[in-house]
Order: C-alpha cells, then sequence, then structure tokens
C-alpha cells in the first residue's frame, strides 16, 4: 500500500492508535487522529501526536472528518457500529485494522493466537519456545506492542507471534497467518458482538483466507472450536487434554506428546511444566502443537515448557502477608477466565471480582464458588449482580467496596493464615482503570503497601 499523498483517518488515541498514526506518517499519509475523550483527558497522547506533525481532533467524532479521506483505522477498542463509522461504510470508505494493516507490511511469517482464555499465556510461550531454539521471533499484537509496530523489522526467515482478539478481527480483508491456534470459545463481549453467534464467526475470521499450505491448531476439547476444522481450508492440527489423538498433541500417561502418523514422540511430563492448572495444560498443548509445526528441537521445547513461568497478572503470585497468600489474576476479564483460576488455587479463597458489564451472565460463576471462595468482595458496575448470583449459590459473607485500595483491606481482614486472597474479576476493567494491566498494579501495589504496615 502507498500512503504517500493519502488521507488516513485514525479513531483512537490509545497505544494502537499512537503506533499507527506514527507509522502512517512515517510512510507519507496525511493523518488525522481523533477521539472521543476531550483534549485534556489525552492531553500525553495529543502532545507527541502534534510533536510528529500529525493532526488530532477531540472530544467527538464528527462525519465532516470524513471528508477527502481514503482510508479509516479505528482502534480495536472501538465499535464497528459507531455513527461515524457506520457513515463511513454508507460512503464506501475503506476501513481495515491495525491487525490488517500491519499484515500488510509484513514479511515474516504470523502466529496469530485467539480464544476466549490463554491468549496471552500462549502467545508468550510460543514465542519463548521459538526464541529459546534460536530462531528469529518476536511477540506482538493484543498482547501489548501493536503487530504495526514492529510489521517490517522482522525477516521473511523470522516469526511474528500475533495475540488476536475478535475486536482486532472484525476489520480484516487479507489477513493470512501462516498458523492460527483457536484455544476456545465461551460467551464474552456480548455488549459489543450482541450475540455469541456474532463472537464465533468473529474468531472464526483467524482462518478466513488460510489455504492448504497453512495450519490451524484447534482444541479437540472445546465443542464449538472443534466444528471449526470443517469451515477451515488449511491442515488442522488437534490438541487435546482429556483424550488420545489419532494425530495431534495430547496427554498420555501424565506425559505430553505428539502424535504424527504412526510416529509418537514424548515430550515431557505434564506436571513438569512451569505453568500450573489444567487452562494452563491446555495452552502449552496449543504451544507444543506450533512447536511440532515451526520444527523446534523437542529437548528445547521440553526445557522452555518446564521453565516458562507465566506472564504478569494471570495466576500471578504477589506476596504472603501474616499467612495469607495474594495472587494476581487480573487477566481474567471474564467468568470463565475467572473460573479457571478458581479452580487452579488449592487454598481456601477470598475472592475480589467485579468490573465492567460486558453484559454476561455470572450464575456459572458464582455456582463455582461452591467448596472454593469462603467470602467475597466486589467493586465496580458488575459488584451487585456478582453480589446476587453468590447469595443465591450459598456465599454470605459478602462487601462492596468502592477501590481496589478498600478490596484489598476487605480481603485480608476476612482472610486467615492459609487462605489466599485472589484478584480475579471475571469482569473487564474499563469502568474504573486505564485496563487490566493498571489493575493488576494497583493490587500489588495495594499488597505490598499493607504489608509493610
Amino acid at each position: 500500500m502507498d500512503f504517500k499523498g493519502k488521507k488516513v483517518l485514525v479513531i483512537g488515541m490509545a497505544k494502537t492508535g499512537l503506533s499507527v498514526a506514527s507509522f502512517l506518517h512515517d510512510h507519507g499519509a496525511e493523518v488525522l487522529v481523533n477521539d472521543i475523550k476531550s483534549r485534556d483527558e489525552v492531553f500525553e497522547e495529543v502532545k507527541i501526536l502534534e510533536s510528529m506533525g500529525i493532526k488530532t481532533f477531540t472530544g467527538g467524532h464528527p462525519e465532516k472528518l470524513l471528508d477527502d479521506v481514503n482510508l479509516v483505522i479505528p482502534s480495536p477498542g472501538i465499535s464497528l457500529n459507531i455513527p461515524i463509522l457506520k457513515e463511513a461504510k454508507l460512503r464506501g470508505l475503506h476501513i481495515i485494522s491495525e491487525l490488517e494493516l500491519g499484515f500488510l507490511f509484513s514479511r515474516a511469517r504470523i502466529i496469530a493466537v485467539t480464544g476466549t482464555n490463554g491468549k496471552t499465556t500462549t502467545t508468550t510461550l510460543i514465542n519463548e519456545i521459538l526464541k529459546n531454539d534460536g530462531k528469529e521471533t518476536v511477540a506482538a499484537g493484543n498482547i501489548g506492542v501493536p503487530l504495526i509496530q514492529v510489521a517490517e523489522s522482522v525477516s521473511i526467515n523470522g516469526y511474528i507471534v500475533t495475540e488476536v482478539s475478535s475486536f482486532q478481527l472484525e476489520a480484516t480483508e487479507k489477513f493470512k497467518p501462516k498458523i492460527s491456534v483457536v484455544l476456545n470459545i465461551t460467551p464474552d463481549h456480548l455488549n459489543r458482538h450482541i450475540t455469541f453467534e456474532n463472537y464465533v464467526l468473529a474468531k472464526s475470521r483467524i482462518f478466513e483466507n488460510q489455504d492448504e499450505n497453512d495450519f490451524t491448531v484447534l482444541n479437540a476439547d472445546d465443542d464449538i472450536v472443534r466444528d471449526l476444522s470443517q469451515k477451515t481450508r488449511s491442515k488442522v492440527v488437534f490438541f487435546s487434554r482429556k483424550k488420545e489423538l489419532d494425530d495431534g498433541v495430547f496427554v498420555k500417561n501424565d506425559v505430553i506428546v505428539i502424535k504424527d502418523k504412526d510416529r509418537l514422540c514424548p515430550v515431557c511430563h505434564s506436571k513438569e511444566l512451569g505453568i500450573k492448572g489444567c487452562h494452563n495444560l491446555e495452552n502449552a498443548l496449543a504451544a507444543t502443537a506450533v512447536a511440532w509445526l515451526c520444527n523446534v528441537n523437542l529437548n528445547s521445547l521440553a526445557e522452555t515448557l518446564k521453565e516458562f513461568q507465566g506472564v504478569e497478572h494471570r495466576l500471578e503470585y504477589v506476596d504472603t502477608v501474616a499467612g495469607v497468600k495474594f495472587i494476581n489474576d487480573s487477566k481474567a476479564t471474564n467468568p470463565d477466565a475467572a473460573i479457571k483460576a478458581l479452580e487452579a488455587v488449592e487454598e481456601p479463597i477470598v475472592l475480589i471480582a467485579g468490573g465492567m458489564d460486558k453484559g454476561v451472565n455470572f450464575t456459572r460463576f458464582a455456582q463455582s464458588f461452591k467448596n472454593r471462595v469462603k467470602a467475597l468482595v466486589v467493586l465496580g458496575e458488575t459488584a451487585s449482580k456478582i453480589a446476587e448470583a453468590a447469595r443465591e449459590n450459598g456465599v454470605t459473607c459478602i462487601k462492596e467496596v468502592s477501590t481496589m485500595e478498600d478490596a484489598v483491606d476487605e480481603a485480608f481482614k476476612r482472610a486467615v493464615p492459609g487462605d489466599c486472597v485472589l484478584l480475579s474479576p471475571a469482569c473487564a476493567s474499563w469502568d474504573m482503570f486505564k485496563d487490566f494491566e493498571e489493575r493488576g498494579r494497583i493490587f500489588k501495589k495495594s499488597v505490598k503497601e499493607m504489608g509493610r504496615k
């Protein structure tokens, strides 16, 4: 794509918007960056953009911004159904995501990972496996570094391991990873996708353009994901935690094995994994399948699987204060992720939950509290909804608070030595925090400060 002399509207001034605007400006485009927030709210971002000579418009999305525009690139958090984007469609303007833009300028082999849960852990693990095997690789996408930021820096022989969300996939056209991975699909982001069917369709776009020369790694234990094998033209590789497969990656006698036709290759014992929990075993199986397709040495693979300790904000041990363990699972932005966290913690749990309301039901989440959650502290938009669901499932010790600092204090009051205070919100963070990372950092800071007291 030649951007010289082209006018491009970028919507959203967060990390992705800044990276896209900078890239387009460097490639000769006339860039205008727009954000619905006031200038004061995004003052630092405006300063960065205007220092590069990039025009900005804040405080709304007026349709006049579309005049003479050749291309519109909304940030992932921007719904395609807002009025300005609907008008852009009516005008026949080209609308693509940052993911699409990054793909178009990348020469590397792209490994794309999606799923409702486990994306960040699996993306990071795959990248570590490839790096430790001596391959040129970088992790990007929804994991924190926009794809466009690294697209041109990796050679044709290298890999870009990309975490992709349903939001990013919505506005793709030619996105075609060499290897796509779908970990699991459970209801999430229904406030944006409206129906679960729409959500599944968005996830499915990850392999929409793949062909018989590409690979799709699918979870055989997830009925919805397994059925996606009928919709892709690529070669399918299954992984399973629960059953032996004719071909693929699975667990046999507690050993992770790869079966390719008549060849059975043991990798390592499942209990040797550096990351714990059934959900992390599934993530490791998916990463093993990708490693196999990338011809990673099996000894190197096994070593990385044993050494990898996970990612920040995902079942991250923070501290033990007066015999009470604190775990940061801020990355759990939906009920299914939080349920997996509850299953992974062995101690009695004082749970901190709540956040932005994405329109999901918390009944199954509350049902998972049985024999695990002894007390509950809730905050955010969904506080009352989670509290109500918990009461209906037998939890009586419930406290609603307004800040994370108060949540940590109240949870500690309800814990005794041997308990675990677990932050696993089951909700997005945007009602109170910039993102789940900020939420997790404030939780950790509060724990450390309480420990010093």
